[in-house]
């Protein structure tokens, strides 16, 4: 049997080989999961919730647990953009903290973690998002979903249109100029044409008068 030097077995061993291989054969890890997009509900403004449900055998470290996630924002020259796109966003991470209630596992309750993700009220299209559970001695790190996927979450415009109070205050403010300059300028037509009519009446009295004088 070859001897492969010490460096080779102390990277071995640092990488808690006993830990891991509990956590296998207990099927503790295969027990996790993160929320897919169907069960995350968005809420009308604010941080999206996203949240990870961990077994309570499972020994994790909500310091080093996060989520990652990327949105591309396309520029106003693209209608639309693909993997290309994709594959050039850099990932953002989020720390998780627990949450009371638990959740749900095939095998009792776990632990539920929730990391929220600073995506704009603006925002408008795919959020990719996925886990990278730590345990606690940060030897082991378990990715979800597995194999180097991750799950897209459709996000639609949340931004509120505006207030009651300022919907009602531009509306009076366009009724004012809008009705006000009608009136003004309705006033102003019928002044004129009673000016018109007083001036005519004058004119036709003089003319009477001076035929009336030629006449004598």
């Amino acid at each position: 049997m070859r001897n492969l030097g010490l460096g080779f077995y102390i990277a071995e061993i640092a990488d808690n080989p006993r830990e891991r291989a509990d956590l296998e054969i207990a099927n503790i890890s295969q027990q996790n999961y993160l929320k897919e997009p169907t069960m995350i509900d968005i809420p009308e403004e604010g941080d999206i919730p996203v949240e990870l449900c961990v077994s309570n055998q499972f020994p994790y470290s909500t310091k080093d647990t996060e989520v990652q996630w990327r949105q591309v924002k396309p520029s106003r020259m693209q209608s639309d953009f693909g993997p290309r796109e994709w594959s050039t966003t850099p990932w953002e991470s989020t720390g998780v903290e627990m949450i009371e209630g638990g959740c749900p596992l095939a095998a009792g309750n776990g632990t539920l973690l929730r990391a929220m993700l600073p995506v704009s009220e603006t925002a408008v299209g795919q959020v990719h998002y996925k886990a990278t559970v730590s345990t606690l001695g940060g030897a082991d790190l378990y990715q979800y979903p597995a194999d180097g996927d991750y799950y897209v979450l459709e996000v639609s415009y949340r931004a509120a249109f505006g207030s009651v109070f300022g919907a009602f205050f531009t509306f009076t403010l366009v009724a004012t100029f809008v009705w006000g300059g009608l009136a003004v300028a309705l006033r102003i037509m019928l002044t004129g044409e009673e000016e018109e009519k007083v001036f005519e009446e004058g004119l036709e009295g003089k003319l009477i008068e001076v035929g009336s004088l030629a006449e004598d």
